[in-house]
């Protein structure tokens, strides 16, 4: 293969992100930080492992989600 073609097929591949979809994708990951870290936090304080697993649940889903929005084409 050659070398023009290889950078056609990686140019074609590339996934080019804008910066409101990074900038939304950066927002979730942090409000799922956030979020993940309150959950154990209270989770510790309270003895309520409920609440550390909806903690890490919902940082979890917010990470996966933020990643999402950051890969989505369109």
């Amino acid at each position: 293969m050659s070398q023009a073609t290889s950078r056609k097929i990686m140019k074609e591949t590339l996934v080019k992100f804008s910066p409101k979809k990074l900038g939304l994708a950066a927002v979730l990951v942090v409000l799922g930080l956030a979020l993940g870290a309150g959950g154990i936090y209270v989770g510790e304080t309270d003895d309520a492992p409920g609440a550390a697993l909806i903690g890490l649940a919902l940082m979890i889903g917010l990470i996966v989600f933020g990643i999402r929005t950051a890969r989505r084409k369109g």
